[in-house]
Protein backbone atom coordinates (compact mmCIF):
# COMPACT_ATOMS: atom_id res chain seq x y z
CA UNK A 1 0.00 0.00 0.00
CA UNK A 2 2.90 2.40 1.19
CA UNK A 3 4.30 1.88 -2.71
CA UNK A 4 1.04 2.80 -4.38
CA UNK A 5 0.83 6.10 -2.46
CA UNK A 6 4.21 6.93 -3.08
CA UNK A 7 3.79 6.16 -6.72
CA UNK A 8 0.35 8.33 -6.71
CA UNK A 9 2.58 11.41 -4.82
CA UNK A 10 5.55 10.70 -6.77
CA UNK A 11 3.19 11.28 -10.01
CA UNK A 12 1.53 14.04 -9.07
CA UNK A 13 5.48 15.81 -8.21
CA UNK A 14 6.02 15.50 -11.54
CA UNK A 15 3.02 16.96 -12.58
CA UNK A 16 3.30 20.09 -9.99
CA UNK A 17 6.93 20.60 -10.98
CA UNK A 18 6.18 21.05 -15.29
CA UNK A 19 3.52 22.40 -16.93
CA UNK A 20 1.13 19.91 -17.45
CA UNK A 21 -1.73 19.04 -19.15
CA UNK A 22 -3.97 16.33 -21.82
CA UNK A 23 -2.47 15.46 -24.99
CA UNK A 24 -6.50 16.04 -25.73
CA UNK A 25 -8.25 19.00 -24.31
CA UNK A 26 -11.79 16.44 -24.77
CA UNK A 27 -9.59 13.97 -21.68
CA UNK A 28 -9.97 14.92 -18.75
CA UNK A 29 -6.82 16.29 -17.09
CA UNK A 30 -5.21 18.37 -14.09
CA UNK A 31 -5.51 22.05 -15.21
CA UNK A 32 -6.13 25.12 -13.10
CA UNK A 33 -5.11 27.45 -14.42
CA UNK A 34 -6.68 29.94 -17.32
CA UNK A 35 -5.04 28.87 -20.02
CA UNK A 36 -5.56 26.14 -21.27
CA UNK A 37 -3.68 22.93 -20.57
CA UNK A 38 -1.17 25.21 -18.06
CA UNK A 39 -0.80 24.30 -14.67
CA UNK A 40 -0.31 27.99 -12.90
CA UNK A 41 1.91 27.40 -9.94
CA UNK A 42 3.17 30.78 -8.21
CA UNK A 43 6.72 31.85 -7.84
CA UNK A 44 8.26 31.14 -4.97
CA UNK A 45 8.08 34.60 -2.89
CA UNK A 46 11.83 36.46 -1.46
CA UNK A 47 12.27 35.65 1.61
CA UNK A 48 9.15 33.19 2.07
CA UNK A 49 9.48 31.35 5.14
CA UNK A 50 11.30 27.96 3.89
CA UNK A 51 8.41 25.77 6.26
CA UNK A 52 5.50 27.57 4.30
CA UNK A 53 6.79 26.70 1.00
CA UNK A 54 7.58 22.97 1.88
CA UNK A 55 4.16 22.59 3.61
CA UNK A 56 2.50 24.24 0.65
CA UNK A 57 4.18 22.28 -1.92
CA UNK A 58 3.04 19.19 0.28
CA UNK A 59 -0.73 20.36 0.17
CA UNK A 60 -0.21 20.52 -3.61
CA UNK A 61 0.56 17.86 -4.06
CA UNK A 62 -1.67 15.87 -2.36
CA UNK A 63 -4.09 17.53 -3.79
CA UNK A 64 -2.93 16.80 -7.11
CA UNK A 65 -2.66 13.12 -6.09
CA UNK A 66 -6.10 13.00 -5.29
CA UNK A 67 -7.74 15.21 -8.49
CA UNK A 68 -5.52 12.90 -10.89
CA UNK A 69 -6.49 9.59 -9.70
CA UNK A 70 -10.02 11.31 -9.49
CA UNK A 71 -10.02 11.78 -13.15
CA UNK A 72 -8.50 8.64 -13.76
CA UNK A 73 -11.38 7.24 -12.62
CA UNK A 74 -13.86 9.59 -14.48
CA UNK A 75 -11.85 8.91 -17.82
CA UNK A 76 -12.84 5.14 -17.21
CA UNK A 77 -16.32 5.62 -16.49
CA UNK A 78 -16.58 7.65 -19.66
CA UNK A 79 -14.61 4.79 -21.44
CA UNK A 80 -17.32 2.91 -19.89
CA UNK A 81 -20.26 4.26 -21.69
CA UNK A 82 -18.72 4.69 -24.86
CA UNK A 83 -17.92 0.73 -25.39
CA UNK A 84 -21.63 0.52 -24.23
CA UNK A 85 -22.32 2.43 -27.43
CA UNK A 86 -20.39 0.57 -29.32
CA UNK A 87 -21.55 -2.79 -27.96
CA UNK A 88 -25.62 -1.71 -28.15
CA UNK A 89 -24.56 -1.23 -32.10
CA UNK A 90 -23.10 -4.64 -32.48
CA UNK A 91 -26.15 -6.33 -31.24
CA UNK A 92 -28.66 -4.51 -33.67
CA UNK A 93 -26.46 -5.38 -36.73
CA UNK A 94 -26.08 -8.82 -34.89
CA UNK A 95 -30.25 -8.93 -35.09
CA UNK A 96 -30.08 -7.39 -38.59
CA UNK A 97 -27.98 -10.16 -40.11
CA UNK A 98 -29.70 -13.08 -38.48
CA UNK A 99 -32.87 -11.80 -40.02
CA UNK A 100 -31.30 -11.36 -43.45
CA UNK A 101 -30.55 -15.11 -42.85
CA UNK A 102 -27.53 -14.63 -45.46
CA UNK A 103 -24.65 -15.55 -43.10
CA UNK A 104 -24.52 -18.14 -40.42
CA UNK A 105 -24.34 -17.39 -36.90
CA UNK A 106 -20.01 -17.89 -37.13
CA UNK A 107 -19.70 -15.96 -39.55
CA UNK A 108 -22.28 -13.23 -37.77
CA UNK A 109 -19.61 -13.43 -35.17
CA UNK A 110 -16.18 -13.03 -36.94
CA UNK A 111 -17.39 -10.12 -38.50
CA UNK A 112 -19.06 -8.55 -35.64
CA UNK A 113 -15.05 -8.90 -33.98
CA UNK A 114 -14.27 -6.16 -36.95
CA UNK A 115 -17.28 -3.54 -35.86
CA UNK A 116 -16.15 -0.37 -34.07
CA UNK A 117 -19.31 1.76 -35.05
CA UNK A 118 -21.59 3.32 -33.25
CA UNK A 119 -19.79 6.03 -31.94
CA UNK A 120 -18.12 9.20 -33.71
CA UNK A 121 -14.37 9.77 -33.65
CA UNK A 122 -14.16 11.79 -30.77
CA UNK A 123 -15.42 9.24 -29.33
CA UNK A 124 -12.81 6.35 -30.39
CA UNK A 125 -10.30 9.12 -30.05
CA UNK A 126 -11.00 9.12 -26.26
CA UNK A 127 -11.50 5.29 -26.21
CA UNK A 128 -7.63 5.39 -27.45
CA UNK A 129 -6.54 7.30 -25.00
CA UNK A 130 -7.99 5.13 -22.14
CA UNK A 131 -6.60 2.43 -23.44
CA UNK A 132 -3.44 3.72 -23.63
CA UNK A 133 -3.92 5.55 -20.06
CA UNK A 134 -4.90 2.25 -18.31
CA UNK A 135 -1.23 0.60 -20.33
CA UNK A 136 1.09 3.08 -18.64
CA UNK A 137 -0.80 2.62 -15.38
CA UNK A 138 0.09 -0.89 -14.98
CA UNK A 139 3.45 -0.21 -16.65
CA UNK A 140 3.95 2.30 -14.02
CA UNK A 141 2.79 -0.27 -11.37
CA UNK A 142 4.95 -2.94 -12.38
CA UNK A 143 7.73 -0.79 -12.45
CA UNK A 144 7.36 0.10 -8.89
CA UNK A 145 7.14 -3.09 -7.93
CA UNK A 146 9.87 -4.59 -9.72
CA UNK A 147 12.31 -1.43 -9.89
CA UNK A 148 11.03 1.38 -7.48
CA UNK A 149 15.01 2.77 -7.09
CA UNK A 150 15.08 3.57 -11.08
CA UNK A 151 11.52 4.86 -11.59
CA UNK A 152 12.29 8.27 -11.02
CA UNK A 153 15.03 8.64 -13.31
CA UNK A 154 12.82 6.80 -15.60
CA UNK A 155 9.90 9.36 -15.03
CA UNK A 156 12.78 12.46 -15.62
CA UNK A 157 13.98 10.75 -19.19
CA UNK A 158 10.48 9.50 -20.53
CA UNK A 159 7.58 11.41 -18.44
CA UNK A 160 5.71 10.70 -21.13
CA UNK A 161 5.44 7.08 -19.51
CA UNK A 162 2.54 8.63 -16.65
CA UNK A 163 -1.18 8.74 -17.68
CA UNK A 164 -2.37 11.47 -19.29
CA UNK A 165 -3.90 13.42 -16.42
CA UNK A 166 -0.37 13.27 -14.42
CA UNK A 167 1.80 13.33 -18.17
CA UNK A 168 3.19 16.77 -18.68
CA UNK A 169 3.01 18.73 -22.40
CA UNK A 170 5.76 19.36 -24.54
CA UNK A 171 6.68 23.26 -24.88
CA UNK A 172 5.54 25.94 -22.29
CA UNK A 173 4.90 29.35 -21.82
CA UNK A 174 7.19 31.82 -23.39
CA UNK A 175 8.54 29.05 -24.92
CA UNK A 176 7.45 27.20 -28.55
CA UNK A 177 3.97 25.74 -29.20
CA UNK A 178 3.45 22.38 -29.15
CA UNK A 179 3.33 22.31 -32.74
CA UNK A 180 6.28 24.52 -32.83
CA UNK A 181 8.59 22.19 -30.86
CA UNK A 182 7.21 18.86 -33.12
CA UNK A 183 8.07 20.75 -36.24
CA UNK A 184 11.61 21.06 -35.31
CA UNK A 185 12.42 18.10 -33.59
CA UNK A 186 11.09 16.29 -36.80
CA UNK A 187 13.11 18.42 -38.93
CA UNK A 188 16.05 17.40 -37.38
CA UNK A 189 14.78 13.95 -37.47
CA UNK A 190 14.88 13.71 -41.25
CA UNK A 191 18.02 16.01 -41.78
CA UNK A 192 19.73 12.59 -39.43
CA UNK A 193 17.76 10.01 -41.06
CA UNK A 194 19.10 11.04 -44.42
CA UNK A 195 22.96 11.60 -43.27
CA UNK A 196 22.78 8.32 -41.93
CA UNK A 197 21.72 6.76 -45.54
CA UNK A 198 24.09 8.66 -47.46
CA UNK A 199 26.57 7.44 -44.35
CA UNK A 200 25.64 3.60 -45.02
CA UNK A 201 25.84 3.57 -48.78
CA UNK A 202 29.20 4.85 -49.06
CA UNK A 203 31.11 3.78 -45.54
CA UNK A 204 31.57 0.85 -44.15
CA UNK A 205 31.01 0.11 -40.35
CA UNK A 206 33.62 -0.76 -38.37
CA UNK A 207 32.32 -3.93 -37.07
CA UNK A 208 31.87 -5.28 -41.03
CA UNK A 209 35.64 -4.50 -41.87
CA UNK A 210 36.41 -7.19 -39.08
CA UNK A 211 34.60 -9.48 -40.96
CA UNK A 212 36.53 -10.57 -43.95
CA UNK A 213 34.26 -12.95 -45.00
CA UNK A 214 30.98 -10.74 -45.16
CA UNK A 215 32.29 -8.11 -48.12
CA UNK A 216 29.97 -9.26 -50.61
CA UNK A 217 27.00 -9.24 -48.03
CA UNK A 218 28.37 -5.73 -47.53
CA UNK A 219 29.15 -4.34 -50.91
CA UNK A 220 25.50 -5.34 -51.70
CA UNK A 221 23.59 -3.66 -48.75
CA UNK A 222 25.52 -0.33 -49.70
CA UNK A 223 24.06 -0.94 -53.37
CA UNK A 224 20.70 -1.18 -52.12
CA UNK A 225 21.63 1.74 -49.80
CA UNK A 226 22.79 3.67 -52.92
CA UNK A 227 19.71 2.94 -54.74
CA UNK A 228 17.54 3.99 -52.38
CA UNK A 229 19.17 7.57 -51.76
CA UNK A 230 19.34 7.97 -55.51
CA UNK A 231 15.20 6.94 -55.82
CA UNK A 232 14.61 9.67 -53.16
CA UNK A 233 16.54 12.30 -54.69
CA UNK A 234 14.63 11.55 -57.46
CA UNK A 235 11.59 13.23 -55.86
CA UNK A 236 13.13 15.26 -54.13
CA UNK A 237 14.43 16.92 -57.47
CA UNK A 238 10.88 16.24 -59.77
CA UNK A 239 9.42 19.79 -59.80
CA UNK A 240 5.97 19.96 -58.46
CA UNK A 241 6.98 16.66 -56.10
CA UNK A 242 5.28 17.73 -52.73
CA UNK A 243 1.71 17.40 -51.32
CA UNK A 244 0.05 14.47 -52.56
CA UNK A 245 2.02 14.25 -55.50
CA UNK A 246 4.86 13.04 -54.01
CA UNK A 247 3.51 11.05 -51.72
CA UNK A 248 2.35 8.87 -55.22
CA UNK A 249 5.46 9.28 -56.45
CA UNK A 250 7.24 7.48 -53.26
CA UNK A 251 4.66 5.07 -52.91
CA UNK A 252 5.03 3.85 -56.73
CA UNK A 253 9.10 3.65 -56.15
CA UNK A 254 8.13 1.42 -53.87
CA UNK A 255 5.28 -0.52 -55.35
CA UNK A 256 7.10 -3.91 -55.53
CA UNK A 257 7.63 -3.98 -51.98
CA UNK A 258 3.92 -2.95 -50.84
CA UNK A 259 1.88 -4.94 -54.02
CA UNK A 260 2.55 -8.50 -55.06
CA UNK A 261 0.67 -12.06 -56.56
CA UNK A 262 2.04 -13.76 -53.69
CA UNK A 263 1.51 -13.47 -49.88
CA UNK A 264 4.04 -11.35 -48.23
CA UNK A 265 6.35 -13.07 -45.56
CA UNK A 266 6.12 -12.27 -41.76
CA UNK A 267 9.85 -10.65 -41.74
CA UNK A 268 8.35 -8.47 -45.12
CA UNK A 269 5.65 -8.01 -43.06
CA UNK A 270 7.71 -7.01 -39.84
CA UNK A 271 9.65 -4.80 -41.95
CA UNK A 272 12.83 -7.02 -41.12
CA UNK A 273 14.37 -5.68 -44.35
CA UNK A 274 14.20 -1.66 -43.64
CA UNK A 275 17.76 0.23 -42.81
CA UNK A 276 17.91 0.76 -39.34
CA UNK A 277 18.36 4.48 -40.17
CA UNK A 278 14.91 4.74 -41.12
CA UNK A 279 13.34 2.48 -38.20
CA UNK A 280 15.63 5.05 -36.16
CA UNK A 281 14.24 8.23 -38.20
CA UNK A 282 10.70 7.60 -37.93
CA UNK A 283 11.31 6.33 -33.84
CA UNK A 284 12.98 9.28 -33.45
CA UNK A 285 10.00 11.47 -34.75
CA UNK A 286 7.56 9.69 -32.94
CA UNK A 287 9.12 10.11 -29.50
CA UNK A 288 11.38 13.17 -29.70
CA UNK A 289 15.11 13.08 -28.74
CA UNK A 290 15.59 11.05 -25.57
CA UNK A 291 18.53 9.33 -24.56
CA UNK A 292 16.79 5.67 -24.10
CA UNK A 293 16.41 5.74 -28.19
CA UNK A 294 20.36 5.67 -28.36
CA UNK A 295 20.84 2.07 -26.46
CA UNK A 296 17.51 0.11 -28.07
CA UNK A 297 18.21 -2.83 -30.05
CA UNK A 298 17.10 -2.38 -33.54
CA UNK A 299 14.14 -4.97 -33.15
CA UNK A 300 12.94 -3.05 -30.43
CA UNK A 301 12.73 -0.12 -32.81
CA UNK A 302 11.16 -1.87 -35.19
CA UNK A 303 8.69 -3.07 -32.93
CA UNK A 304 7.49 0.56 -31.82
CA UNK A 305 7.40 1.41 -35.33
CA UNK A 306 4.64 -1.17 -36.36
CA UNK A 307 3.05 0.03 -32.70
CA UNK A 308 2.78 3.24 -33.68
CA UNK A 309 1.55 1.97 -37.67
CA UNK A 310 -0.90 -0.56 -35.89
CA UNK A 311 -2.36 2.84 -34.08
CA UNK A 312 -2.72 4.47 -37.21
CA UNK A 313 -4.14 2.26 -39.91
CA UNK A 314 -6.71 0.81 -36.73
CA UNK A 315 -7.85 4.97 -36.99
CA UNK A 316 -7.81 5.02 -40.78
CA UNK A 317 -10.14 1.71 -40.78
CA UNK A 318 -12.26 3.36 -38.27
CA UNK A 319 -13.04 6.64 -40.47
CA UNK A 320 -13.33 5.19 -43.76
CA UNK A 321 -15.06 1.88 -42.46
CA UNK A 322 -17.67 4.41 -40.87
CA UNK A 323 -17.91 7.47 -43.30
CA UNK A 324 -16.73 9.61 -40.84
CA UNK A 325 -17.06 13.04 -42.25
CA UNK A 326 -13.68 14.59 -41.22
CA UNK A 327 -15.33 18.34 -40.99
CA UNK A 328 -17.29 17.01 -37.92
CA UNK A 329 -13.86 16.28 -36.15
CA UNK A 330 -12.88 18.76 -33.72
CA UNK A 331 -9.37 21.06 -34.07
CA UNK A 332 -8.30 18.99 -31.26
CA UNK A 333 -8.85 15.39 -32.50
CA UNK A 334 -7.56 16.71 -35.78
CA UNK A 335 -4.51 17.78 -34.82
CA UNK A 336 -3.76 14.72 -32.93
CA UNK A 337 -4.45 12.58 -35.64
CA UNK A 338 -2.39 14.52 -38.26
CA UNK A 339 0.42 14.70 -35.87
CA UNK A 340 0.71 10.92 -35.86
CA UNK A 341 0.92 10.48 -39.50
CA UNK A 342 3.60 13.18 -39.53
CA UNK A 343 1.28 15.70 -41.89
CA UNK A 344 1.45 19.51 -41.38
CA UNK A 345 2.92 21.97 -39.16
CA UNK A 346 2.59 25.36 -37.70
CA UNK A 347 0.51 27.87 -39.68
CA UNK A 348 -1.65 24.74 -41.33
CA UNK A 349 -5.49 25.61 -40.70
CA UNK A 350 -7.85 23.40 -39.78
CA UNK A 351 -9.29 22.93 -43.64
CA UNK A 352 -5.53 22.14 -44.81
CA UNK A 353 -5.22 19.80 -42.39
CA UNK A 354 -8.50 17.83 -43.19
CA UNK A 355 -7.91 17.84 -46.87
CA UNK A 356 -4.06 16.52 -45.81
CA UNK A 357 -5.91 13.90 -44.05
CA UNK A 358 -8.09 12.96 -46.55
CA UNK A 359 -5.67 12.30 -48.99
CA UNK A 360 -3.85 10.15 -46.97
CA UNK A 361 -7.05 7.69 -46.52
CA UNK A 362 -7.06 7.65 -50.02
CA UNK A 363 -3.76 6.75 -50.32
CA UNK A 364 -3.56 4.56 -47.03
CA UNK A 365 -6.58 2.51 -47.63
CA UNK A 366 -9.36 4.09 -49.62
CA UNK A 367 -7.02 3.08 -53.39
CA UNK A 368 -5.03 0.04 -51.89
CA UNK A 369 -8.39 -1.71 -50.96
CA UNK A 370 -9.66 -1.07 -54.36
CA UNK A 371 -6.96 -2.26 -56.05
CA UNK A 372 -6.89 -5.39 -54.13
CA UNK A 373 -10.44 -5.89 -54.49
CA UNK A 374 -9.77 -5.47 -58.60
CA UNK A 375 -6.38 -7.71 -59.41
CA UNK A 376 -5.77 -10.13 -56.30
CA UNK A 377 -2.80 -8.88 -55.31
CA UNK A 378 -1.36 -8.69 -51.41
CA UNK A 379 -0.83 -5.45 -49.78
CA UNK A 380 1.89 -5.17 -47.35
CA UNK A 381 0.08 -2.36 -45.23
CA UNK A 382 3.17 -2.18 -42.87
CA UNK A 383 5.83 -0.84 -45.75
CA UNK A 384 3.00 1.58 -47.36
CA UNK A 385 2.35 3.47 -43.99
CA UNK A 386 5.95 3.08 -43.22
CA UNK A 387 6.45 4.85 -47.18
CA UNK A 388 3.49 7.55 -46.15
CA UNK A 389 5.42 8.82 -42.46
CA UNK A 390 8.32 9.16 -44.00
CA UNK A 391 7.26 11.28 -46.82
CA UNK A 392 4.79 13.18 -45.03
CA UNK A 393 7.58 14.11 -42.22
CA UNK A 394 9.85 15.04 -45.22
CA UNK A 395 7.93 17.19 -46.85
CA UNK A 396 6.45 18.74 -43.59
CA UNK A 397 10.52 19.49 -42.70
CA UNK A 398 10.52 21.62 -45.90
CA UNK A 399 7.51 23.57 -45.59
CA UNK A 400 8.31 27.15 -45.53
CA UNK A 401 6.10 27.07 -42.50
CA UNK A 402 8.66 24.84 -40.34
CA UNK A 403 10.00 26.00 -37.52
CA UNK A 404 13.32 24.15 -38.08
CA UNK A 405 14.74 27.27 -40.73
CA UNK A 406 18.55 27.05 -40.02
CA UNK A 407 18.47 24.06 -42.20
CA UNK A 408 16.23 25.25 -44.94
CA UNK A 409 17.90 28.56 -45.74
CA UNK A 410 21.25 26.52 -45.65
CA UNK A 411 19.97 24.65 -49.19
CA UNK A 412 18.16 27.94 -50.26
CA UNK A 413 21.37 29.67 -51.12
CA UNK A 414 21.43 33.61 -52.27
CA UNK A 415 19.79 34.46 -54.95
CA UNK A 416 20.55 37.40 -57.36
CA UNK A 417 18.27 40.14 -58.34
Amino acid sequence: MKHILFLLCLMACCHLDVTSGSSSPDFAALSVSTTPGVVAVAPAEKGANPVAQMAGYVKDSVVRTVDGVGLLWKNYGRCNEIRAKQRDHRERLQEQWEMEGSMTKEQVKEKLKTINGGISYDEYAFLIKGKEDRGKLMNVGFLMWGAPRYLPYALMFYPDMLPSPFSPTKGGAGRETVMEKISRQRTHAVIKTLINLENEAKAVPALAKINIFGKKKQELRMDDMQKLGKNAAQIFATPGAYGTVGAKMCLDNLDHLIYQQDEFSRSEKRLVDVPKAILTGVTLAVDGPSPLNNFLPNFMRRGKVISHIKKISDGDEFLVGEAIDLSTIGSAHLFEACTERFIGGPGRSDDELRESLGEWLKLSVVQPTARVQETGQFYNSNMAYLALLCYFGLDASRDARSTSYLPRLLFQGQKKS
